[in-house]
């Protein structure tokens, strides 16, 4: 897994989705949010760097089965949408 923060991080991904690229947040909801956590009484806010990442966190596809034209397309896509103005 590649992960990756950026604050364009739904756009990026719906960017992804259009092209089939897998691109998922498996991080988000920070730890104190979730719902086997809650006992600890914590709430938004305490821990705004936890709560940040979990905002623009996203894993890109990484694997040894991945062949090297289907990496310099992932690379090709994520690069496009960087030279994007906006």
């Amino acid at each position: 897994m590649c992960v990756f923060l950026n604050v364009w991080t739904v756009l990026i991904n719906k960017s992804l989705k259009q092209k089939e690229i897998l691109s998922v947040s498996y991080y988000s909801v920070p730890l104190h949010q979730q719902p086997v956590f809650e006992n600890l009484g914590r709430k938004e806010g305490d821990f705004p760097v936890a709560e940040k990442v979990a905002n623009q966190c996203l894993s890109l596809p990484m694997s040894p089965y991945l062949n090297q034209g289907e990496l310099d397309f992932v690379v090709s896509e994520i690069s496009n949408l960087c030279d994007q103005p906006g």
